[in-house]
């Protein structure tokens, strides 16, 4: 226990001990949001229980439980994919059960959580069709959620031991979270208590899973290069072949952006109808977005040695923007053709659109990407309560809001007019960062290698 609240103080501690003001603003926007979400949510259900709507009470409860479920994998994973913190290293004479009861209680300790709560507690004291029941069901898919979370990044990040006996302990595990909740999901809304306890039951069996998949899971992916004396083979086929992490994040990217593509071609094959349409959101999974935003809006954090050699023998702002081009264009022509496979085969009817909102956000996001990797480097490697992705959360958002400005002629035609300004905007502001780089280039190096002193 005394591990565990030193840990959550010193969680807490590390939020604000940097950028306080920032974060403070952040946290304070975090906890506006929610009690516009609540506010809204809150509305959904008056208007449900009046039937003013198509949905009943029940549905919305059942949207909303999705809404989180949803949002919580889904800031794992995009803008940028965040790895599992290992809070205390596996040398420390600790207990496994120790350790993954600290590491669980800390990883909920965090300011996403803290809003998502308020937006709980706001929703039950706004509308009361949210009962007490329903409140505490919430906080059970929250954990769910997270549990779920945290199993994929321990497939995606550990070397599984598939023939051991905690496997088969989590694989037996899992299989009664599976079979309590086959018949009602947590997501419905319950109806009575004895249905909580069920929901309870099933999490329990699901944080036992994940121990035990952690247990067999202890070591990390081993680092391999795989070496090529082949010429013919690029540069860049090398720089994504042998960089695993950069190519492990990319890998994960592209199929997150195919499962989102596949969903909506399996929309339009059973119901005729695009899940672009409904959600404008994942519009931008059509663009290149992935590709920067897990990777390339921080590229020397990636390819630091790549960036020293350059700096080291020429630093001439061709070199660089010519080894950036080695290692962005076979990522970059994996996503085109995924990307136009989708296009030629699902939604040909947006052919023209898509294409010219490709080719257009290339030109941004390219450029950006370089800026962002300039001014805004980030250490690339884990640290003790290291909860941070491996790109500008800023330059994320920025790439993130370019991109939807892209979008525009999709409300009418005319807007195609937007495109140069954006391109020429995004060409000019890398110019202009371009004629600072010497300034910059000494925190490049500070970040990147300095860090590890």
């Amino acid at each position: 226990m005394d591990l565990i609240l030193f840990s959550c103080r010193a969680r807490i501690n590390s939020f604000f001990r940097q950028k306080r003001l920032q974060r403070v603003l952040l946290l304070s926007l975090g906890l506006v949001s929610a009690g516009v979400y609540s506010w809204m949510f809150a509305f959904l259900l008056q208007q449900a229980g009046e039937g003013s709507t198509k949905l009943n009470v029940d549905q919305v409860l059942e949207y909303t439980n999705l809404f989180m479920l949803a949002i919580i994998i889904l800031k794992g994973f995009f803008p940028a994919y965040i790895p599992k913190a290992n809070l205390i290293p596996q040398l420390y004479p600790v207990s496994a059960l120790e350790r993954f009861r600290t590491e669980l209680v800390v990883e909920l300790v965090s300011p996403f959580y803290f809003v998502l709560l308020n937006f709980l507690v706001l929703m039950y004291l706004m509308s009361p069709f949210y009962t007490l029941l329903h409140l505490l069901q919430s906080v059970l898919v929250i954990l769910t959620a997270h549990i779920t979370l945290r199993s994929l990044q321990v497939f995606i990040e550990r070397r599984v031991r598939w023939r051991s006996a905690n496997f088969y302990s989590a694989a037996v595990m899992a299989a009664a979270f599976v079979a309590l909740q086959v018949r009602k999901p947590m997501f419905y809304p319950a109806s009575e208590w004895l249905m909580l306890v069920v929901h309870l039951a099933a999490l329990s069996a699901f944080v036992v899973a994940n121990f035990f998949l952690e247990k067999t899971a202890s070591e990390p992916r081993r680092k391999t290069v795989n070496y090529s004396s082949n010429a013919r083979r690029s540069l860049g086929w090398r720089l994504f072949k042998n960089h695993k992490q950069a190519r492990q994040m990319l890998l994960f990217g592209f199929f997150f952006k195919a499962f989102i593509l596949g969903a909506d071609a399996l929309a339009v094959a059973k119901k005729g109808e695009h899940l672009l349409d409904q959600g404008g959101a994942l519009w931008l999974f059509v663009g290149p977005l992935v590709v920067f935003s897990y990777v390339f809006n921080n590229v020397w954090g990636f390819y630091r040695n790549l960036w020293l050699t350059v700096e080291r023998s020429s630093g001439t702002v061709k070199d660089f923007l010519t080894v950036t081009w080695m290692a962005l264009r076979l990522p970059l022509l994996i996503d085109a053709v995924l990307t136009f496979v989708y296009v030629a085969v699902f939604n040909h009817d947006a052919a023209f659109f898509i294409v010219m909102m490709y080719m257009a956000s290339v030109l941004v996001l390219a450029p950006l990407s370089i800026i962002a990797s300039i001014i805004s480097p980030k250490t690339v490697s884990g640290g003790l309560f290291s909860f941070s992705a491996k790109a500008s959360y800023l330059f994320n958002f920025i790439a993130i809001g370019l991109l939807c400005l892209l979008f525009l002629p999709l409300i009418h035609p005319l807007l195609y007019l937007v495109y140069p300004v954006v391109v020429g905007g995004a060409i000019f502001a890398l110019v202009a960062v371009l004629k600072e780089y010497p300034k910059y280039k000494y925190k490049l190096f500070e970040t990147h290698f300095k860090a590890e002193a």
